[in-house]
């Protein structure tokens, strides 16, 4: 039989895992606010398309290997300021994460599905977008496991 963890060792460890997580959010969210905010830096890219801000694909429109249109960094600057505030609670950064995991699922499935058959790009996505987006919502659930975990350590040992 394991012998049990001391009070102090558990609390220090809890503490630590805890600023792991948020620290993960954080690093997360501003990783999307940089993005987001500098999408509006593209030149050219306040219209997006001759459709408006809301129109159609641009494949021109272009950060690094990612699709900017004034729509998508709205989305990701909104994803990175969330995260920036959520990291400041474990609790919040587990409703972060959960909330980032489900959308981007859902997200995701909407780009795979808009660039598979062609129809109606609001987002002016790309597949490097896509890859973005799945292994945002992977971290996003492993983080939200953590997380949760360590808000509830009783759940953790059974």
């Amino acid at each position: 039989m394991p012998t049990p963890i001391r009070t102090d060792q558990a609390s220090a460890e809890r503490r630590r895992r805890s600023g792991l997580v948020r620290l993960a959010a954080l690093v997360l969210g501003v990783v999307y606010l940089v993005l987001g905010v500098a999408g509006f830096f593209v030149p050219g890219n306040a219209g997006s398309t001759s459709a408006g801000p809301f129109g159609t694909h641009a494949t021109q429109y272009t950060l690094l290997i990612f699709s900017v249109s004034p729509l998508l960094n709205v989305l990701h600057t909104l994803v990175g300021v969330v995260g920036v505030v959520a990291a400041r609670k474990v609790g919040g950064t587990a409703i972060y994460a959960l909330a980032l995991a489900v959308g981007f699922a859902g997200f995701s499935a909407y780009s795979v599905l808009v660039l598979g058959f062609g129809t109606g790009d609001r987002f002016n996505l790309n597949w490097a977008d896509v890859i973005l987006h799945l292994v945002t919502m992977a971290g996003a659930a492993v983080l939200a496991y953590a997380a949760f975990r360590i808000r509830r350590p009783e759940a953790a040992g059974s």
